[in-house]
């Protein structure tokens, strides 16, 4: 675990900015997670209370006081339109390790926000944490979500049999993981608005 907070970066890649989420957020946060296309292969049911957008927008805050990782609103820079969220989680100092994760409208899938969005975060992630491995797990049947991890150079590792049971569903998980020594930049970088490391985001 982390011991020091670690300061939410603003991001902007080609299309898209990157930033801290705000209270404002909560009801795209909301509509986005009950969207019962969007959580299809999730590994939890549709929101159903509006109080999951509060609970989540405190963890987010939690994560960066804590110093485990970034979780992150994705706008789109046309029109500042929320369309998703990406993270880099669960960062473990000792094991130099962390998970990636992400979410997005589907009526935004198929244009590479996803791909976009998160190869910004890990390029600010691997810039700023002796990170080693970042690992992310997928249900199987979302063949989506694992050609975004694949673009970005994650490597199928294994299979988690049975990992999920939603609504009595039961469903397996792929493994994917990403060493530092694999990681391809995207030839531009983002560019980056970081405030101090010692800062929390509001």
């Amino acid at each position: 675990m982390a011991d020091v907070p670690l300061a939410t970066p603003t991001l902007t890649s080609a299309r898209l900015g990157l930033r801290p989420f705000r209270d404002a957020d909560g009801d795209a946060l909301f509509a986005l997670h009950s969207n019962g296309a969007v959580m299809r292969y999730w590994d939890g049911p549709p929101w159903r209370e509006t109080q999951r957008a509060t609970r989540f927008l405190a963890t987010c805050r939690r994560i960066a006081e804590d110093g485990t990782g970034a979780r992150v609103a994705v706008v789109r820079l046309t029109d500042g339109s929320f369309v998703g969220w990406c993270g880099v989680t669960r960062w473990n100092a000792d094991y130099r390790s962390a998970s990636l994760g992400y979410c997005f409208d589907d009526a935004v899938w198929g244009q590479g926000y996803a791909t976009e969005s998160a190869r910004a975060l890990l390029d600010w992630a691997f810039d700023t944490l002796p990170m080693n491995r970042v690992q992310a797990e997928v249900d199987t049947r979302n063949a989506a979500s694992a050609r975004v991890l694949e673009k970005l150079g994650f490597v199928r590792e294994g299979t988690l049999r049975e990992d999920c049971i939603v609504n009595d569903e039961v469903s397996d998980s792929w493994v994917y993981g990403l060493l530092r020594r694999e990681w391809s930049r995207s030839g531009v970088p983002a560019s980056v608005s970081d405030p101090s490391r010692s800062e929390t985001p509001s």
